[in-house]
């Protein structure tokens, strides 16, 4: 059965890859990440990320790293941004299935809860959109397996790598990666009863994990001392406690009310079964996966700074809760999953019928019926005629509902690029408009992180109100920053932008709905407007 679950991990990645540099990159994460990637690429400068051309050390580099390796493989493409992403989510897959047949002694628990992470909606539309969240993860999965593999087999030597991978996921993300680590050995430790100790390698390890965690920050420390307090105050506690100066603060119930959402539709009968009455007592390792999973749900909820991504850490620990219910009880209860899969199966086809009709979408007619044929096709034979153990039916549907919703979401993006917040269709208008000429672009009052990568260096980004266009310079060291920056608030940065649009070669992108200050307006005469959904290009 290992053999062939490997074999199926070649056919998803396989499949994860159909198409994934067909749809532009969309803002704001994923082109910010992607741009840094590529800038970091073409300067080899691995320590000191930039975007648009200043300096930027919001994050640790390990993901602009990761992505600057994928361009040097597959090129300057939206392939090369996102491949590692793919790979990533194909060795979590791997990553869980191994810890759970470690954990639960059981190869089935450990193909339903691999299966199962593939399948939740959160996985998947981290594996589709570049940020720190997805390579964040994958460290945090291989440090709990290898911890695993200490607690449970004695191999010693695993416990340096233990350290090495909360390290890396150090350098990924900050010192919020020990967070899910710490909660589950704590859980286990409670459950367990066991009292902690100490051995002649912790120390060791814990320097080790220290020395890889900080070795970016202090390198950049002794070179520039000011950012002691940035990295500390603004990046840290201020993230944590006070993410309205980042605009990313939301309510404690933010994930509570999210989370059931990103686990359909396996959490529907796992909640079924788990309040069922004349529930078997679970076992420790059940409780202990159950519990961190809540503990790092609470633990993110009492964080003001909350983004969609931010939770994933918590969903491999749910896969496994999970994939343990679902081995119990699927062929005790089989009309609680069978069910939810027709449900889920009947409204994805629905999905596929109703894409070509809504007027607002670009969809073909013929993809449409070809992913409404397989899944009417595969729901019908393996919910009502196939005799396989219900087990095996409803992974296997599970898996065939991914990876019709990964071939939707390919032919979807890759034709609406407007719903995506993809801005490629402009940029290839003003490439056509401008051709070989010498020209400027001049974003108006936002920053879009794609337009370099798709129209070079010639991106100036003017800054009047809007938070998202204002820069961060403290830390340039020369004034090059001034040539692809405009902060209109500054002294004589009005003269600058009137030469820039007395070029009449040169083109201002800015969305729909504002508008250039009234004392500026006059500069816009004998331009013309192309006005494409959300944005407008003056040419």
């Amino acid at each position: 059965m290992t053999k062939k679950f490997y074999v199926l991990l070649a056919v998803l990645f396989g499949i994860l890859l159909i198409q994934l540099g067909s749809w532009g990159l969309t803002e704001s994460s994923e082109a910010r990440y992607a741009e840094i990637g590529r800038e970091m690429a073409l300067s080899n400068d691995f320590i000191n990320p930039s975007l648009l051309g200043i300096i930027h050390y919001h994050k640790p580099p390990v993901t602009y790293a990761i992505t600057a390796i994928g361009y040097k493989i597959f090129g300057y493409t939206e392939f090369g941004a996102r491949f590692f992403l793919s790979l990533a989510l194909i060795l979590q897959v791997l990553l869980v299935f191994k810890i759970a047949r470690l954990w639960f002694k059981d190869e089935k628990i450990a193909i339903a809860s691999a299966l199962i992470y593939f399948s939740f909606p959160l996985a998947l539309i981290a594996a589709r959109n570049l940020t720190t969240d997805l390579f964040l993860t994958t460290f945090i999965i291989w440090a709990i397996y290898l911890w695993l593999k200490v607690k449970l087999n004695g191999e010693k030597g695993y416990l340096y790598l233990f350290y090495i991978a909360l390290g890396l996921a150090c350098l990924t993300k900050g010192p919020v990666a020990f967070l899910p680590v710490a909660l589950f050995i704590v859980c286990y430790k409670i459950i367990n009863r066991e009292k902690p100790k100490l051995s002649i390698h912790t120390l060791p390890g814990l320097l080790l994990m220290l020395g890889i965690s900080a070795s970016w920050f202090i390198v950049l420390i002794l070179k520039k001392p000011e950012l002691w307090d940035y990295f500390i105050q603004e990046q840290i506690i201020d993230r944590s406690v006070n993410a309205e100066t980042f605009h990313r603060d939301k309510p404690f119930w933010y994930y509570l009310v999210l989370v059931p959402a990103l686990s359909l539709p396996w959490i529907v009968p796992t909640a079924i079964n788990l309040f069922r009455k004349n529930t078997p007592a679970l076992d420790a390792e059940t409780k202990i996966v159950g519990y961190t999973t809540l503990a790092i749900l609470i633990a993110f909820s009492l964080f003001s700074s909350k983004l969609v991504l931010y939770i994933l850490p918590m969903f491999p620990f749910l896969a496994f809760f999970c994939g343990s219910l679902f081995v119990k009880f699927s062929n005790r209860h089989p009309r609680t999953y069978l069910g939810t899969f027709k449900i889920s199966f009947a409204v994805l086809l629905l999905i596929f019928i109703a894409l070509p009709l809504v007027p607002q979408i670009r969809f073909s007619w013929v993809k449409a019926l070809f992913l409404a044929l397989i899944t009417a096709g595969s729901g019908y034979f393996f919910i009502f005629k196939s005799h396989t153990e219900a087990y095996k039916r409803i992974l296997i549907l599970s898996t065939i509902t991914t990876c019709l919703l990964l071939l939707l979401y390919a032919n979807f993006a890759s034709q609406n690029d407007y719903l995506i917040n993809s801005l490629k269709p402009q940029y290839s208008f003003i490439e056509q408009e401008r051709g070989e000429s010498e020209y400027k672009v001049l974003v108006y009052d936002n920053l879009l992180s794609s337009a370099p990568f798709y129209l070079g260096d010639r991106v100036i980004t003017i800054y009047n109100s809007n938070f998202e266009a204002k820069r961060d310079t403290r830390f340039e060291t020369t004034d090059r920053w001034k040539e692809t920056y405009l902060p209109l608030n500054e002294p004589n940065q009005s003269d600058r932008l009137k030469k820039l649009l007395a070029d009449k070669n040169n083109v201002l992108l800015i969305k729909t709905k504002k508008s250039l200050p009234d004392s500026l307006q006059y500069l816009l005469e004998g331009f013309k407007a192309e006005k494409q959904k959300k944005w407008t290009v003056y040419y």
